[in-house]
Order: structure tokens, then sequence, then C-alpha cells
């Protein structure tokens, strides 16, 4: 089960996910609030994983199903902090290849404000 607490940094919305994002109907809730915030406007957005434990292919779609909304509207998420288990299911993937990921939020903070 997924959970996050939504923020703010420096004006940017940032999620701090805890969990696992399993792709089951606890992982809707997140992806409708993405969803919400895409609609919204907001270009950036920020996912904190250092507290996430394990992804698999229906959480990583939606995920990506968020990337796509929100690359259509000319912004982006930006992916923070990935533990070692999840990097590596990124690098697998070929994610990481497509994805923005960050090692902190100081480096994002400095791409965001670089455009």
């Amino acid at each position: 089960m997924v959970k996050f607490i939504e923020d703010k940094i420096e004006g940017q919305p940032i999620f701090y996910l805890t969990g696992k994002i399993m792709g089951r109907s606890d992982s809707l809730s997140l992806r409708d609030r993405l969803k919400a915030l895409i609609s919204s406007g907001e270009k950036n957005v920020i996912l904190d994983f250092s507290k996430i434990k394990r992804i698999n292919s229906p959480g990583m779609g939606i995920l990506l199903s968020c990337v796509t909304s929100i690359r259509k509207n000319g912004g982006d998420f930006h992916f923070v902090a990935l533990p070692e288990r999840v990097a590596t299911y990124f690098k697998i993937t070929k994610l990481e290849t497509v994805l923005k990921i960050y090692v902190n939020k100081d480096q994002v903070l400095k791409s965001i404000v670089q455009k």
C-alpha cells in the first residue's frame, strides 16, 4: 500500500511516498491526486521515493500514465531518492532513460530553475 504526504518545496509540489506502489486500488488515490494537479496546470511535480520499498509493473503503469499526461501539458515528473531496489527496477526496465531521476531535491530544484 502506498501512502503519501503532499507538500510544497520552493513553490513546487512534492509528494513524499511511503510503502509499495503495486497498482492496486490503494494506488488510485495517488493517481487521482496527481491527475488533479496536472489538470490544475502544475508543470513540475516532485516524487520523493526515499521510503518506497517496492514498485511493480502495474504500479509503474499508474505513474507512467501521469507522466504522459503532464508531458502533454508541457511539464514533467521528477523522481527523487530512489532506493537501490527501485533504482534497479528502473534500470532493468530502461525507465531511467526516459524519466527524470535525481539523487536529491536540490538537484531537482536546480533543474527546474534552469528552465
